[in-house]
């Protein structure tokens, strides 16, 4: 019946847009750490990527290996990034976030 009413133009349908639910919360204490937190870890990645840029070729001369080699060394690197990454999810979905994290945290 209520389908009815709305084709026949009785009832109106409302959408809530992802700018109206921003709109409503608002940007607080709570968004602001949010965003810094964020900015700190994207820079921590940044850093470690340009980090990695230079030291390879130091790595390169000190373990005398290749160039290939060298890519090698720096692709393991994200490889480990991606497994992390990807265990990371699976243990805090299955036991907790602050379990996984401490689990993580002891592994290194």
């Amino acid at each position: 019946m209520a389908g009815d009413a709305a084709e026949a133009g009785g009832a109106e349908c409302c959408y809530y847009t992802t700018d109206d639910a921003l709109s409503h919360v608002g940007f607080g204490r709570f968004q602001a750490l949010v965003l810094a937190y964020a900015g700190v870890g994207w820079t921590a990645e940044a850093m470690e990527i340009m980090l990695l840029s230079f030291v390879g070729p130091s790595v390169k001369d000190e373990w005398g290996i290749s160039a290939q080699q060298e890519g090698l060394v720096t692709s393991v690197v994200f490889a480990g990034m991606i497994i992390g990454a990807c265990l990371g999810g699976v243990i805090s979905d299955s036991y907790g976030r602050r379990f996984g994290a401490f689990r993580l945290l002891s592994t290194i």
